[in-house]
């Protein structure tokens, strides 16, 4: 392979452009890495989830270089959207150029517009309901349950380990029963719904719409050992009655379903099994930018913000 290829190193392109104007991107994209890493590590956690902070700091750890690798993940997505054609500058270029009109667009009316279009081609789906009921339910289920359980987890972080919220963190809190309990349980069991969907359609009926291959298993399976792990944990800390878990057990329904299979002597082993499903969760955050996940938040938003922004061929 040519190292002139126009996606790679312009043959005409002076000694030294190529990498200066690379910089302009890579330079405050790795800096901005540094800063969300420093502000992960560096916040002053005081969780209730786990009683070993020498597991909270592995598990901090494995967020940030996680976190990273979504970035990097993001970031190398975004600039294959960048090599359209009749292009003129270089892709690093072109996204420093869309991204400044995005930040405009935040602030304007049609960033209305935006929101829409996500909630409507994104989480609802209106196109593929025309298709089929039992596909849409699916992807709903999934990706309804995964955005919640995510806004649900930058709540909890925000008010339980920094800000100390008392009624996040006792045990017969309002917030602590309806948000840390009832609300990830509903956002786990849509997900499980969709997802033993897709395991049944996938693996079992094996429709000839449907091509499953290596991603799209790893995919289902990934997602659903982190979710189950989650109700597993949450049934760990109520049988062996961890604090946090012995007051209003039935708000987490699902995982006080689990419990009372469950020895008490399973509390034992709460830390470690709270650490491998952390451990777990973050890694599917590194996976999400090279998975269909990614793809089915993203691609209709770009597709949208691509005319709202004025700049042809940037999706492919």
């Amino acid at each position: 392979m040519s190292l002139y290829l126009a996606t790679l190193i312009k043959a005409d392109m002076p000694d030294g452009r190529y990498m200066s104007e690379k910089a302009w991107l890579y330079v405050p994209f790795f800096a901005f890495v540094v800063l969300v890493s420093a502000v992960i590590l560096l916040l002053p956690y005081d969780t209730v989830y786990v009683r070993d902070e020498v597991y909270l700091y592995l598990f901090l750890v494995t967020v940030v270089v996680c976190t990273a690798v979504f970035l990097l993940g993001t970031l190398y997505n975004m600039l294959l959207w960048m090599h359209g054609k009749g292009l003129v500058t270089t892709p690093e270029r072109r996204l420093l150029r869309l991204s400044a009109k995005a930040l405009r667009l935040l602030f304007s009316r049609a960033f209305a517009k935006a929101i829409a279009v996500f909630v409507r081609d994104s989480l609802y789906i209106s196109k593929l309901r025309k298709l089929s009921a039992t596909r849409w339910f699916m992807h709903v289920m999934i990706l309804g349950g995964f955005l919640m359980m995510f806004a649900l987890d930058l709540i909890v972080t925000l008010s339980l380990d920094i800000l100390r919220y008392g009624p996040m963190i006792d045990e017969g809190g309002w917030a602590k029963l309806w948000i840390r309990d009832v609300g990830f349980e509903v956002a786990g069991a849509m997900m499980l719904v969709g997802l033993s969907i897709a395991a049944v359609r996938r693996f079992g009926l094996k429709p000839k719409i449907v091509r499953t291959e290596l991603p799209d298993a790893a995919s289902i399976l990934f997602l659903f050992a982190v979710v189950a792990g989650g109700f597993v944990l949450e049934g760990m800390g109520i049988a062996g009655a961890i604090p946090g878990h012995q007051e209003n057990v039935e708000y987490s329904f699902l995982g006080y379903a689990l419990s009372s299979i469950m020895p008490a002597s399973s509390g034992d082993l709460y830390d470690e099994a709270w650490l491998v499903h952390g451990v777990m969760s973050a890694l599917l955050i590194a996976y999400i930018p090279f998975s269909k996940l990614f793809h089915m938040i993203v691609t209709p938003i770009a597709v949208e913000l691509e005319g709202l922004l004025g700049d042809k061929g940037a999706v492919p």
